[in-house]
């Protein structure tokens, strides 16, 4: 199971924490942030499984990082899990008293990275992996892995997945945008895509290619910040 993460960390470190974090392919960065309103932001927009969160030495900076908690309550309901970054141990009660699920010296040691990493995977491997589909009075228990695309149609959404089968659901496109993992984009008013399956991206055609160049889709440039992003996720 693959997890995201944000990392948000002005530092200099910064460079050297996220080399740290490429060793685990179960983590994947989806984003790197140099300001804690930079961060709000893609957080909200990326809804990564975890934040990693530099603080300052400075009560001052320690005080303004750790608004970014208080902040994202305004708008989430469930948090991502928070893992502060430091150069000192001093701040670490005050981290675990807003709630953070870990707290890292930097430089990262990489054994305590290693069990920090270790912990989380453990607590959250258990999750369910699968989403449940209510379509006709049946409902169906679905991986994402094996979703290559959505399709919306009114108000109800198609799934379809690698064996073929079509799976049609009475919720709208919008609901299974928010439901499912990040590696799912929207493309298209009527498109959501799996980029597990790109095979291929025309930008001169608005096209995109899955499952081998089997499937081809339309983007409209209403979503052509997400074709960007899923050609800098995928290179």
């Amino acid at each position: 199971m693959q997890f995201s993460f944000v990392l948000i960390d002005d530092s200099e470190y910064s460079t050297a924490t996220l080399k740290a974090l490429k060793n685990y392919e179960d983590f994947l960065c989806v984003a790197i942030c140099n300001s804690k309103t930079e961060g709000i932001n893609k957080i909200l927009e990326l809804k990564p499984n975890i934040v990693f969160l530099s603080i300052g030495n400075t009560l001052i900076s320690q005080s303004y990082s750790f608004s970014l908690i208080s902040e994202l309550h305004e708008y989430l309901v469930d948090l991502p899990t928070i893992i502060v970054l430091s150069t000192t141990k001093e701040a670490a009660y005050e981290a675990y008293q807003r709630g953070v699920s870990g707290y890292l010296v930097q430089p990262i040691d990489e054994i305590d990275l290693q069990k920090c990493l270790m912990r989380y995977q453990k607590t959250h491997k258990s999750l369910a992996a699968k989403i449940s589909i209510k379509s006709n009075g049946d409902y169906h228990f679905i991986n994402p892995n094996d979703i290559i695309y959505l399709k919306a149609d009114n108000n109800t959404t198609d799934f379809y997945l690698k064996n073929g089968k079509v799976i049609s659901a009475f919720k709208t496109l919008k609901h299974f945008e928010q439901l499912l993992p990040f590696y799912f984009f929207r493309i298209h008013h009527s498109y959501l895509i799996n980029i597990d399956y790109v095979s291929r991206i025309n930008l001169g055609k608005c096209n995109c290619y899955l499952d081998n160049n089997e499937i081809i889709l339309p983007f409209s440039r209403t979503y052509k910040d997400n074709i960007d992003a899923i050609l800098v996720r995928i290179t």
